[in-house]
This record gives structure tokens, C-alpha cells and sequence, in this order.
């Protein structure tokens, strides 16, 4: 049968993991999807991407370079409305999204969310749900047979291939090349964030685009240099040595609190390959490579040498809130961190590291990040104008910087919930409740750096555009494999709590090692093949 023939109850059997794999057999065995693992960017003899159409109406401080994000050091003086027309009818539109933070207050106490209503012309009814139980009200939702119009999935959902066939619209005809025109905003997602997109031969959901910089190894600049040293070592003994200047145990500072963060950096530094690598149609996971071996090892040596916070693996630090803190000088964190650090702590100055070459001679290989959060997927519908209309409504909420669109879905109101300041909007103190929807999980516009202080922003910039040209990118990124999906996550978690037992002390490599060969016998070696098939059908 075709995967849009699959009935909800069989999808929810393989969501939940109720007989899951008996589920996993049958389904595998009915449905004609081209085996257990298909090529992202060419399923069904190939899919159009969306025709990147940059919306430049707005110029940048910094203009965009490669992999860099456009920078602001200030919010866009004229502002221009991006949309003249309402993008919706007048009805309810039912979203399912992700809540990361505190439930705002409800629409009818809400006049932030009251007026977005009337700015989208619709009513529309967030089901916000925390992020602890939102696998388990996916599954409800996707077996009750009474799905939402907008639904955000995570990437690494269970039956990804067959749920979004099965359940949501090709999206194809109205974003596939040219088409997407006629939805600007969407247009203006850069091609990398689409690629993910592409399921069973479609165009099944937009992204929620993030930058390619992905994780940065951030350092208290400051504190560095207070003693003399800087975020560019040469080769990893230097990286050493500075571990070792920084770390004061009697003034409890210490150079890091983040183990598999900096096995990450020292694994970029090695030549490591970044989750999956390709060469010659082969596939070799990352983790299981003599280079994440010898990371490890060289980590595992940094903590025995008092260089590590003491709990660092006792599992309740905020790694963040240390390094704002200034009783740890490293941290990796996501690229957007740069920001939430600095604004925690204004008196704190931070950089990002850029990682040599193990041995020297230049700068490592930064990893490509993951560029888009989830996917929102729209309903299937008999109605073109139905889903046409849920696709205006994705237009508007992706409106960039320097639209009265995106200042209100951002900001509020101005002299109400935000005044500006330097040409900045500052929130008023008490008065942003009623902006916690989380509007920038179901579509969101591309990443940018900024608006803030200028000398800030330069230097994100200026790491962006060094690092950026020569991102390592993940090989098996735009690839589907079956078994990864449903057992990827829990195999890669059995070899990351191995890695922190080498690092804490509490076993040696040949643990890492019993580990590697598990994940092999376990499924690691039907990933390697399924990524194989399907980067051979990709290129055949």
C-alpha cells in the first residue's frame, strides 16, 4: 500500500512504541516507499527545493557572506509593512507547537495575542505544550484522528517518512521552485533549511531555519585576557596550556564545566568527521573513528588534571550559568548563547574560540550545524484555498527584520510592552507576559546577528565569516534511514554516557571501545547501510 494509505492507527503504534517492533515489520514490509531509507533531496526521481529569493528591502549593517548571517547593529529606522492584505479568512486555525518557557497568559487575558488575531485575521487556537510531554501528545494527536491544521514535528519523529505522507499535504505545488513567490517570506528561508523538507517524494513542511555556525566554544574573553592569553591557540598543547593558566581551584575557577562539549571541539580540532562522513559511497559514523577515540582520551586527560569544575559530571550545572559566572572560562553552546550571555551579564566580555588544527598549521574544519529546529507540517485538506490561506498565515509570521510584521510578533506593541532605545526595542519591565507565545517554533524568520552593540555584533560577524567558508558538513543530513530513526537516539545516547564514564575517570578506553562495538551490533551497522542505500539512490 502507499504510505498515505497507512491508517493512524498503525502510525501510532510505531509513534508510541507500543509492539513496536512488530509495528516496524509490518509496516516496512506493506509499504512501497523505495525501501528503509530515502534520499531528502530526491525521492521519486527528484524534488525541486524552493527558488531562494532573498527579500532585500531591508539593508543589513554586515551583509550575509557565505555561511554568515546578515548583521545589525541597530533596528531598521524605516519600517516597511512586508504584507498589504490580511493572510487570513476570518476562521479558527488550530496550531500544535512546542512551549520552551512559562504558559502565557490565555486569549482572553491576552491583548498581545488578541491583536495578532486581528493583524492574521483569524482566530487561532494555540495548543502549547511543554517540552517534557510533547512526544506523547504528538502520539495522541497523530491516533485520535483530529489533527490541528499547523502541527510542529520534531525532526527526529518516529515514522517521520510515512507520518507526513500519510497525514499532512504535499506542499510541492505551492513551494517547489518559482512557487514559492508567492509567499516572499518563505522564499527568503535560505535553500539550506529546505532540504530536510523533502519527504516521499514532496514537499511536506517549512522549517524553522537556524544558522549553519551550529555550536560555538565560547571563552570569557575578559578573563582571558586578564592573563595574558587569547581564544586562538595554536594546536591543542596550546589548548592545553590554557586550560591550565585559567584554572585557579582555590578561587574556584576552573577552565571548563562541559565534557562532551569540549571532546566536540578537541573532535573538530582532530579532523573528527561531523556525525556522519561519505567517501566513495561509504559510510563511517563519526564516533566510532580513532580520531573521537583519541578526543576522549585527550579530555579524559584534561579532567584527571583538576583542569574540569568538580561536578562537572555530577549532572545538575548549568555549564551556562558558570561561564556568565565567571567560575568557568569555557563553554560550547548554541550560536545564539553569544546574546543571552552577554545581556546576563553586561559586564562580561565573550568570544568564540576558533579551534586549531590538532597539531597545528591553521584552523580546523568548524561542524555545520542542524539548520532548521522541527518541521511544521499544514493538514491535508480537499480545499487548495485551505491550505493556500495556512500558507499566507506561515508567510507572515516569517517576516524578517525591518517589517512592522516582524517588530509586533517579536515586540509587542511599542510604549506598551517594548520602548526603543539607540535604536533598539527594549522590553518594559512587567509587560512582555503576553509575548511568550511561541510563534518563533512554528515558523520563524532566517537568523540573524543582532540588532545589538555594534562591537558585539563585528565580532560574531568576524568569526562567522572566518569559520564559515570551510564548514564540515554531517554527510548523512539530507538522507532518511529507518532505523536511525527510530533507534538512532538511544544508540547514540548508550555511547555518549560511555564517553562520560571514560572522562570522569570511572572507566578506561577499552569501556569506549565495548561501547563502539554494542552500537555496531546493536543497529549502528543497518544505519551505515540504509544511509548507503540512500545516497546511492541520490547519486545513481
Amino acid at each position: 500500500m502507499a504510505p498515505s494509505e497507512i491508517t493512524r492507527r498503525q502510525l501510532i503504534v510505531g509513534v508510541g512504541g507500543v509492539a513496536l517492533a512488530g509495528a516496524l515489520t509490518s509496516l516496512l514490509a506493506a509499504c512501497s516507499t523505495g525501501g528503509t531509507a530515502t534520499a531528502a533531496a530526491s525521492v521519486a526521481g527528484g524534488v525541486a527545493l524552493p527558488t531562494y529569493i532573498p527579500w532585500d528591502k531591508v539593508a543589513p549593517d554586515l551583509a550575509a557572506s557565505g555561511n554568515a548571517m546578515a548583521g545589525f547593529f541597530r533596528y531598521p529606522s524605516d519600517l516597511i509593512t512586508g504584507i498589504d492584505s490580511v493572510p487570513g479568512s476570518g476562521g479558527d486555525v488550530s496550531v500544535l507547537v512546542n512551549l520552551f518557557s512559562s504558559v502565557p497568559p490565555s486569549l482572553d487575558q491576552n491583548a498581545y495575542w488578541q491583536e495578532l488575531n486581528r493583524r492574521l485575521g483569524v482566530n487561532l487556537q494555540l495548543n502549547m505544550v511543554p517540552d517534557s510531554t510533547y512526544t506523547q501528545k504528538l502520539a495522541t494527536v497523530f491516533a485520535g484522528g483530529d489533527l490541528p491544521d499547523i502541527v510542529q514535528i520534531r525532526l527526529n519523529q518516529t515514522r517521520r517518512d510515512q507520518i507526513l505522507p500519510a497525514l499532512f499535504a504535499d506542499l510541492t505545488e505551492y513551494l517547489s521552485g518559482d512557487a514559492i513567490a508567492d509567499y516572499p517570506f518563505l522564499a527568503n528561508i535560505p535553500t539550506y533549511a529546505w532540504k530536510s523538507m523533502v519527504q516521499s517524494g514532496g514537499i511536506r513542511a517549512i522549517p524553522t531555519a537556524r544558522a549553519p555556525i551550529g555550536q560555538i566554544y565560547f571563552g570569557r574573553q575578559d578573563l582571558l585576557e586578564a592573563k595574558g592569553l587569547t581564544l586562538e591557540p595554536a594546536d591543542f598543547a596550546e589548548f592545553e596550556e590554557i586550560f591550565k593558566e585559567v584554572t585557579d581551584s582555590g578561587d574556584n575557577v576552573y577552565a571548563t564545566a562541559n565534557g562532551p562539549g569540549t571532546v566536540g571541539v578537541v573532535q573538530e580540532m582532530n579532523g573528527t568527521p561531523n556525525n556522519w562522513a561519505e567517501e566513495d559511497g561509504e559510510f563511517t559514523f563519526g564516533l566510532t573513528t580513532d580520531q573521537a577515540r583519541q578526543a576522549i582520551s585527550d579530555v579524559a586527560g584534561l579532567v584527571k588534571k583538576g583542569y574540569f569544575h568538580p561536578d562537572a559530571f555530577a549532572g545538575s550545572l548549568d555549564s551556562r550559568q558558570l561561564i556568565e559566572a565567571g567560575r568557568v572560562v569555557f563553554n560550547r553552546d548554541g550560536y545564539a548563547a553569544w546574546d543571552v550571555m552577554a545581556n546576563a551579564n553586561s559586564d562580561a566580555t565573550f568570544g568564540a574560540l576558533v579551534a586549531p588544527k590538532y597539531d597545528g598549521g591553521g584552523d580546523a574544519r568548524h561542524w555545520f550545524g542542524q539548520t532548521t529546529f522541527a518541521l511544521t507540517a499544514i493538514k491535508k485538506s480537499d480545499s487548495a484555498e485551505r491550505v493556500q490561506e495556512l500558507l499566507r498565515i506561515a508567510n507572515w509570521l516569517a517576516a524578517p527584520i525591518g517589517t512592522s510584521e516582524e517588530l509586533f510578533r517579536k515586540y509587542g506593541v511599542e510604549g506598551v510592552n517594548y520602548t526603543m532605545d539607540a535604536g533598539t526595542p527594549v522590553a518594559i519591565d512587567g509587560a512582555t507576559a503576553d509575548l511568550g507565545l511561541p510563534l518563533n517554533y512554528i515558523v520563524d524568520e532566517p537568523p540573524i546577528l543582532g540588532p545589538g552593540p555594534q562591537s558585539r555584533v563585528q565580532a560574531q560577524y568576524d568569526y562567522q565569516v572566518r569559520v564559515g567558508p570551510n564548514l564540515l558538513p554531517d554527510a548523512a543530513a539530507d538522507l532518511f534511514s529507518t532505523t536511525d530513526n527510530s533507534q538512532g537516539a538511544a544508540l547514540k545516547k548508550a555511547l555518549v554516557d560511555a564517553q562520560t564514564e571514560v572522562l570522569k575517570g570511572s572507566q578506561d578506553l577499552s569501556y569506549w571501545d565495548d561501547a563502539v562495538a554494542t552500537w555496531k551490533s546493536s543497529g549502528g551497522d543497518q544505519i551505515k547501510q540504509e544511509l548507503e542505500a540512500a545516497f546511492a539512490e541520490a547519486n545513481g
